[in-house]
């Protein structure tokens, strides 16, 4: 591996379709794996890495039904491309029908009686023909309201329903849709071995060269499953553990970084910042800055804040909020950035703002 972490950065950015240079969607969607689903985390992850992409891009992933909002790496929910999602998972989270189901939803918390569940996810797939925000289930099927939320979380994870983007790019109010009713077909199913091998080989193609580790923390598996997954793609170690696919070797030894400064502006959550285990964070940020980006456990985990990239490095965290047509941003950086680097922020805000549908932004 090359003796700097800022050959690796650049290499990263490359890879991550940062800078906008996916075509498409649905192509950076290939490229790395997914998106977290949250809004507005999930269309300004795509923001930063396609080019001219607009509202009407994003909605196209559900009206066309090109993209599907399932539970997957560490049980969280991702947009993901439709073709792969069942794959993602199967890698990632029980099939239907587990046990470790009736266990998860018998916490009091959360509890449902095992003895009405199948005939609650019935009534639920009787009415989700179309989809339907809760409010709108909540009236028409037979479930008790006190239970409803529950029993959507668990048919969501089972992958018997679907998640539909909110209609605002600013909101999480969400819609729920029978996954056959509104695919033609149930999601496939698919072994969990064969899975996280397919998902490993994705990781490096999109996160590599990474560790093992870091594949094992962002899937959420086990050691041992983390090691077999990994074990089955062809990779070739670039030094110190760190694994690319064998396919990359030549164009990683080749790849040259651009002379020119890049700024690159992720939201919370990106799956980018979210991708690597606590200890393997350096080409993203250097070690003063961890707790800054991730919270206090920024060192043993913790979810990232919106960041700023200088280079592919971390230079601030930043996190929106919208009052009427005004988007207002709180930016915190970790040094004072040169004018023409503050003025690239500027405009790269500003982008943000007419993209969410702001008229204005102020910067604090």
């Amino acid at each position: 591996m090359p003796d700097t972490i800022h050959y690796l950065r650049h290499w990263s950015r490359h890879r991550q379709c940062l800078g906008r240079r996916g075509e498409s969607a649905e192509e950076a969607l290939k490229a790395i794996t997914g998106v977290y689903s949250t809004h507005p985390s999930g269309p300004l992850s795509l923001f930063a890495r396609v080019q001219d992409f607009t509202e009407e891009d994003f909605r196209r992933l559900d009206e066309q039904k090109l993209g599907l909002r399932v539970p997957a790496m560490r049980e969280s929910v991702y947009l993901l491309p439709r073709e792969t999602a069942h794959r993602a998972m199967a890698a990632s989270i029980p099939p239907p029908g587990d046990p470790s189901w009736a266990r998860r939803y018998s916490q009091s918390g959360r509890k449902i009686p095992p003895e009405f569940f199948e005939g609650w996810k019935e009534e639920v797939l009787r009415v989700a023909k179309e989809p339907m925000k809760a409010s709108e289930l909540k009236k028409q099927a037979d479930v008790p309201d006190d239970k409803l939320k529950f029993v959507l979380n668990r048919m969501a994870f089972e992958g018997f329903l679907l998640r539909i983007g909110a209609d605002s790019l600013r909101s999480n109010i969400i819609s729920y849709v029978g996954a056959e009713a509104w695919l033609g077909e149930p999601l496939p199913l698919e072994n969990t071995a064969k899975a996280q091998g397919w998902l490993a080989e994705r990781y490096l193609h999109a996160f590599g060269p990474a560790r093992i580790q870091d594949f094992q923390w962002w899937v959420g598996a086990t050691k041992g499953a983390a090691v077999d997954a990994v074990g089955a793609v062809n990779t070739v170690d670039v030094g110190d553990g760190y694994l690319l696919p064998a396919s990359l070797a030549d164009e990683f030894e080749s790849f040259r970084p651009p002379q020119t400064d890049a700024i690159d502006l992720l939201p919370q959550w990106d799956s980018y910042t979210m991708g690597y285990a606590p200890d393997g964070r350096d080409r993203l940020a250097s070690s003063d800055t961890l707790e800054r980006i991730y919270g206090k456990l920024g060192a043993t985990g913790g979810n990232a804040f919106g960041v700023i990239l200088v280079n592919g490095l971390a230079r601030a965290v930043w996190k929106p909020k919208f009052s009427g047509s005004k988007m207002q941003v709180e930016m915190d950086a970790f040094e004072k950035f040169p004018d023409k680097t503050m003025d690239k922020v500027k405009e790269e805000f500003r982008k943000i703002a007419l993209f969410l549908n702001a008229k204005s932004v102020e910067l604090r």
